[in-house]
Protein backbone atom coordinates (compact mmCIF):
# COMPACT_ATOMS: atom_id res chain seq x y z
CA UNK A 1 0.00 0.00 0.00
CA UNK A 2 1.18 3.49 -1.10
CA UNK A 3 0.84 6.70 1.06
CA UNK A 4 -1.92 8.00 -0.90
CA UNK A 5 -4.08 4.44 -0.30
CA UNK A 6 -3.44 4.41 3.33
CA UNK A 7 -4.33 8.35 3.66
CA UNK A 8 -7.33 7.45 1.81
CA UNK A 9 -8.00 4.29 3.88
CA UNK A 10 -7.73 6.31 7.14
CA UNK A 11 -10.24 9.43 5.74
CA UNK A 12 -12.75 6.64 5.12
CA UNK A 13 -12.62 5.23 8.48
CA UNK A 14 -12.42 8.52 10.28
CA UNK A 15 -15.17 9.61 8.17
CA UNK A 16 -17.64 6.47 9.05
CA UNK A 17 -16.81 6.69 12.27
CA UNK A 18 -18.27 10.23 12.24
CA UNK A 19 -21.30 8.43 10.51
CA UNK A 20 -21.04 10.94 7.38
CA UNK A 21 -21.30 9.68 3.67
CA UNK A 22 -18.89 11.03 1.20
CA UNK A 23 -21.71 13.21 -0.07
CA UNK A 24 -22.03 15.03 3.69
CA UNK A 25 -18.87 15.39 4.28
CA UNK A 26 -17.96 16.88 0.95
CA UNK A 27 -20.64 19.41 1.30
CA UNK A 28 -19.37 20.55 5.06
CA UNK A 29 -15.82 20.94 3.33
CA UNK A 30 -17.37 23.01 0.18
CA UNK A 31 -15.32 20.02 -1.63
CA UNK A 32 -16.80 17.84 -4.39
CA UNK A 33 -17.92 14.47 -3.62
CA UNK A 34 -16.12 12.92 -6.56
CA UNK A 35 -13.02 14.93 -4.76
CA UNK A 36 -13.27 13.04 -1.27
CA UNK A 37 -14.15 9.77 -3.18
CA UNK A 38 -10.93 10.05 -5.20
CA UNK A 39 -9.13 10.68 -2.25
CA UNK A 40 -10.29 8.20 -0.41
CA UNK A 41 -9.14 5.46 -3.16
CA UNK A 42 -6.07 6.89 -3.27
CA UNK A 43 -6.19 8.52 -6.69
CA UNK A 44 -4.96 11.89 -6.06
CA UNK A 45 -1.98 13.50 -3.84
CA UNK A 46 -4.54 16.11 -1.60
CA UNK A 47 -2.87 19.59 -0.72
CA UNK A 48 -2.52 20.42 2.71
CA UNK A 49 -5.11 22.76 2.91
CA UNK A 50 -7.62 20.49 2.04
CA UNK A 51 -6.32 18.03 4.90
CA UNK A 52 -6.45 20.75 7.53
CA UNK A 53 -10.42 21.58 6.13
CA UNK A 54 -11.35 17.73 6.38
CA UNK A 55 -9.89 17.51 10.01
CA UNK A 56 -11.43 20.62 10.77
CA UNK A 57 -14.83 18.98 9.56
CA UNK A 58 -14.45 15.87 11.39
CA UNK A 59 -13.43 17.48 14.50
CA UNK A 60 -9.78 16.25 14.85
CA UNK A 61 -6.45 17.75 15.06
CA UNK A 62 -3.98 17.16 11.93
CA UNK A 63 -1.80 15.47 14.74
CA UNK A 64 -4.43 12.97 15.32
CA UNK A 65 -5.11 12.14 11.60
CA UNK A 66 -1.58 10.41 11.59
CA UNK A 67 -1.58 9.00 14.95
CA UNK A 68 -1.65 4.86 14.79
CA UNK A 69 -5.37 4.45 16.60
CA UNK A 70 -7.08 2.90 13.57
CA UNK A 71 -10.48 1.68 12.57
CA UNK A 72 -12.67 -1.01 10.71
CA UNK A 73 -14.21 0.19 7.69
CA UNK A 74 -17.32 -0.67 8.60
CA UNK A 75 -20.52 1.80 8.61
CA UNK A 76 -20.68 3.23 12.12
CA UNK A 77 -24.76 2.87 11.89
CA UNK A 78 -26.73 4.38 14.12
CA UNK A 79 -30.20 3.55 13.87
CA UNK A 80 -30.40 0.27 15.27
CA UNK A 81 -28.82 1.87 18.27
CA UNK A 82 -31.31 5.14 18.50
CA UNK A 83 -33.82 2.37 18.46
CA UNK A 84 -33.06 1.43 21.93
CA UNK A 85 -35.07 2.66 24.91
CA UNK A 86 -33.03 6.34 25.83
CA UNK A 87 -32.86 4.77 29.62
CA UNK A 88 -30.52 1.88 27.93
CA UNK A 89 -28.49 4.41 26.63
CA UNK A 90 -28.09 7.59 28.84
CA UNK A 91 -28.56 7.95 32.59
CA UNK A 92 -27.35 10.50 35.04
CA UNK A 93 -27.12 10.60 38.97
CA UNK A 94 -26.39 13.47 41.06
CA UNK A 95 -25.41 14.16 44.78
CA UNK A 96 -26.12 17.04 46.82
CA UNK A 97 -24.10 15.43 49.33
CA UNK A 98 -21.20 15.31 46.90
CA UNK A 99 -22.22 18.20 44.76
CA UNK A 100 -21.60 16.15 42.17
CA UNK A 101 -23.39 15.35 38.84
CA UNK A 102 -22.53 12.31 37.41
CA UNK A 103 -23.64 10.76 33.73
CA UNK A 104 -23.18 7.67 31.59
CA UNK A 105 -23.74 7.63 27.45
CA UNK A 106 -24.02 4.28 26.23
CA UNK A 107 -24.94 4.49 22.75
CA UNK A 108 -25.48 7.38 20.28
CA UNK A 109 -27.82 10.27 21.04
CA UNK A 110 -30.09 11.99 18.96
CA UNK A 111 -30.76 15.73 18.42
CA UNK A 112 -34.35 15.73 20.37
CA UNK A 113 -32.85 13.80 23.28
CA UNK A 114 -29.77 15.66 23.84
CA UNK A 115 -32.35 19.09 24.13
CA UNK A 116 -34.06 16.95 26.53
CA UNK A 117 -30.89 15.51 28.55
CA UNK A 118 -29.90 18.97 28.60
CA UNK A 119 -32.88 20.43 30.62
CA UNK A 120 -32.53 17.59 32.57
CA UNK A 121 -29.12 17.97 33.72
CA UNK A 122 -28.87 21.82 33.73
CA UNK A 123 -31.88 21.26 36.70
CA UNK A 124 -29.99 18.63 38.50
CA UNK A 125 -26.74 21.53 38.30
CA UNK A 126 -29.29 23.94 39.82
CA UNK A 127 -29.71 22.20 43.16
CA UNK A 128 -25.62 21.98 43.57
CA UNK A 129 -23.40 24.95 44.96
CA UNK A 130 -22.84 27.64 42.51
CA UNK A 131 -19.09 27.08 41.37
CA UNK A 132 -18.45 24.33 42.98
CA UNK A 133 -20.14 20.93 41.14
CA UNK A 134 -17.88 18.44 39.95
CA UNK A 135 -18.99 16.49 37.36
CA UNK A 136 -18.25 12.60 35.92
CA UNK A 137 -19.45 12.33 32.22
CA UNK A 138 -18.68 8.24 30.89
CA UNK A 139 -18.65 8.14 27.37
CA UNK A 140 -16.06 4.71 27.41
CA UNK A 141 -19.27 2.49 26.26
CA UNK A 142 -20.23 4.62 23.41
CA UNK A 143 -20.36 1.64 20.71
CA UNK A 144 -21.79 0.60 17.45
CA UNK A 145 -21.23 -2.65 15.82
CA UNK A 146 -18.82 -3.28 19.04
CA UNK A 147 -16.25 -0.15 17.84
CA UNK A 148 -16.08 3.04 19.02
CA UNK A 149 -18.75 5.80 17.82
CA UNK A 150 -18.23 9.57 18.93
CA UNK A 151 -20.58 12.50 18.73
CA UNK A 152 -22.45 13.76 15.29
CA UNK A 153 -21.43 17.30 14.32
CA UNK A 154 -24.82 18.29 15.42
CA UNK A 155 -24.50 16.39 18.62
CA UNK A 156 -21.14 18.34 19.25
CA UNK A 157 -22.78 22.04 18.97
CA UNK A 158 -25.82 21.10 21.34
CA UNK A 159 -22.71 19.72 24.00
CA UNK A 160 -20.90 22.77 23.64
CA UNK A 161 -24.04 25.33 24.02
CA UNK A 162 -24.41 22.89 27.41
CA UNK A 163 -20.90 23.38 28.33
CA UNK A 164 -20.58 26.60 27.85
CA UNK A 165 -23.43 26.88 30.56
CA UNK A 166 -22.28 24.35 33.06
CA UNK A 167 -18.70 26.80 32.73
CA UNK A 168 -19.66 28.87 35.54
CA UNK A 169 -21.56 26.25 37.62
CA UNK A 170 -18.49 23.60 37.76
CA UNK A 171 -15.42 23.31 39.68
CA UNK A 172 -14.10 20.02 37.83
CA UNK A 173 -14.84 18.33 35.28
CA UNK A 174 -13.76 14.46 34.13
CA UNK A 175 -14.60 12.93 30.95
CA UNK A 176 -13.93 9.68 30.17
CA UNK A 177 -13.97 8.89 26.18
CA UNK A 178 -13.39 5.54 24.67
CA UNK A 179 -10.92 6.16 22.57
CA UNK A 180 -8.32 8.72 20.84
CA UNK A 181 -10.79 10.15 18.61
CA UNK A 182 -13.43 10.79 20.93
CA UNK A 183 -10.74 12.36 23.59
CA UNK A 184 -9.38 14.54 20.62
CA UNK A 185 -12.75 15.78 20.07
CA UNK A 186 -14.08 16.47 23.63
CA UNK A 187 -10.75 18.53 23.89
CA UNK A 188 -11.39 20.68 20.40
CA UNK A 189 -15.06 21.21 22.04
CA UNK A 190 -13.85 22.05 25.61
CA UNK A 191 -10.99 24.39 24.06
CA UNK A 192 -13.94 25.97 21.56
CA UNK A 193 -16.30 26.60 25.07
CA UNK A 194 -13.84 27.60 27.73
CA UNK A 195 -14.23 24.16 29.46
CA UNK A 196 -11.25 23.38 29.25
CA UNK A 197 -9.90 25.30 31.76
CA UNK A 198 -11.61 22.92 34.63
CA UNK A 199 -11.99 19.67 32.23
CA UNK A 200 -9.81 16.70 32.11
CA UNK A 201 -10.60 14.41 28.87
CA UNK A 202 -8.83 11.05 29.95
CA UNK A 203 -8.72 7.97 28.04
CA UNK A 204 -6.18 4.67 28.90
CA UNK A 205 -5.27 2.15 25.91
CA UNK A 206 -5.40 -1.25 27.79
CA UNK A 207 -7.92 -4.40 28.19
CA UNK A 208 -9.67 -3.01 31.51
CA UNK A 209 -10.14 0.70 30.26
CA UNK A 210 -13.87 -0.02 28.95
CA UNK A 211 -15.06 -2.09 31.48
CA UNK A 212 -13.51 -0.71 34.77
CA UNK A 213 -16.03 0.18 37.70
CA UNK A 214 -16.92 3.68 37.70
CA UNK A 215 -16.00 5.24 41.18
CA UNK A 216 -16.56 9.02 41.55
CA UNK A 217 -13.92 9.13 44.35
CA UNK A 218 -11.42 7.88 42.11
CA UNK A 219 -11.38 11.19 40.29
CA UNK A 220 -12.65 13.96 42.62
CA UNK A 221 -11.81 14.28 46.10
CA UNK A 222 -15.04 12.97 48.12
CA UNK A 223 -15.12 11.42 51.29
Amino acid sequence: MNILEDFGMRLKELRLRSNLSQDMLAARCGLDRTYIGSVERGERNISLKNIQIICNTLDIDISYFFCDERFSLRSASLKSELDRPLTERFRYYESAEENLIMWQVSGALSLEEIKSISVDLKAACLKLRLGKVKLLVDNRKMMASGEPIVFQHEITERWEELQRWFLPHCEQIIVLCNSKLMQNQMNRLAKRSGIIEVQRCLYCDDEDWLTKELRPESYFNIR
